[in-house]
């Protein structure tokens, strides 16, 4: 039961973290081509948008979705965090029931 409520939790912090950056993603997404290698190729800038053409639930239609690299990064850390919790928790529980 403990760890469906961590489950849960993680969820929902997920959730509010997309939620927060989906105004940036909207800007970032408005952003033409040039407009994008232009600010990569700045020296300045250290964190890097990065662009890719995603198909839709629904469509087959590829989407151009726009997001920093220091985000995906970071969201990535948060997925593997949560998949190494949920398999704790799941090896936890199974050697209980042994």
């Amino acid at each position: 039961m403990k760890s469906l409520l961590i489950v849960y939790l993680l969820i929902a912090g997920l959730a509010f973290i997309g939620c927060t950056s989906t105004h940036q993603v909207n800007s970032l997404n408005k952003l033409s081509n040039e407009e994008i290698e232009a600010y990569n190729s700045d020296p300045n800038n250290t964190d890097k948008i990065v662009c890719k053409n995603e198909e839709s639930i629904g469509t087959r239609i590829p989407k151009r979705i726009c997001h920093m690299q220091s985000s995906i990064n970071e969201r990535s850390r948060q997925d593997q965090r949560t998949i190494e919790e949920i398999q704790a928790g799941a090896t936890h529980t199974t050697r209980r029931g042994e």
